[in-house]
């Protein structure tokens, strides 16, 4: 079973239930429902996987672990255990969600220590497509940042391959939010790019990015 796939399946289910929930309790899950609505889209996932993947996401905050004391049992009993439940942090959210003027998600979101004392360059956060110069080419821009987000959470990479990637999709988003790209700078990134194809989890979203290059610049 392949932990990415849990990873996002993870996602949607906690992403599926904020959207229906009516109170912000509500949008919390434990981790049995959670691997129950996890094994509703992957049979043969077990609540072990889930847990385990449940760990990374949170590791890396695109999920919130919530401690809730039960007052009751405590006030009862004295010593009761509290009990821990998941929902979408911002990063999780965004996730989602990216592209809103309201984003502030981190750039480096899925990314170990981006502190600035190591090797890693920060180069910026810039989320919103409404920022770019020509409005044309806003699918494109949000089409790259569908992928930098799932490299970045999902991708059985390195931080220094993430990083690596994400340097090359930020080029490809700073051509777009020009008047007139440069072609050859958009088709060098792609190039650089095409790894993603191999990778079983991001390759249909690489492979929208690079269509969508294809068809509007002939590269």
């Amino acid at each position: 079973m392949d932990n990415d796939l849990i990873r996002e399946k993870i996602l949607e289910c906690l992403y599926a239930q904020h959207q229906s929930a009516r109170s912000l309790n509500s949008q919390m899950m434990g981790v049995r429902d959670l691997s129950r609505a996890v094994k509703g889209h992957l049979l043969k996932s077990k609540e072990n996987l889930v847990a385990a993947n449940l760990s990374f996401l949170v590791q890396n905050k695109f999920v919130e672990e919530v401690t809730i004391e039960n007052q009751y049992a405590k006030t009862r009993f004295g010593n009761a255990a509290p009990t821990h439940k998941y929902r979408l942090t911002r990063e999780g959210l965004a996730y989602f969600e990216h592209g809103s003027k309201f984003d502030r998600s981190s750039v480096f979101a899925g990314i170990g220590d981006i502190s600035g004392s190591g090797n890693f360059i920060v180069i910026g956060n810039n989320n919103s497509v409404t920022s770019i110069s020509n409005v044309s080419f806003s699918d494109g821009h949000k089409l790259a940042e569908d992928v930098r987000r799932k490299v970045n959470a999902l991708g059985e990479l390195s931080d220094e391959e993430k990083i690596s990637i994400q340097g090359d999709l930020e080029t490809i988003k700073g051509q777009l939010a020009k008047t007139q790209p440069d072609t050859s700078i958009l088709a060098k990134a792609k190039e650089n790019l095409g790894v993603l194809a191999n990778l079983a989890t991001i390759a249909p979203y690489a492979e929208r990015l690079f269509h969508w290059l294809t068809t509007t610049f002939h590269i």
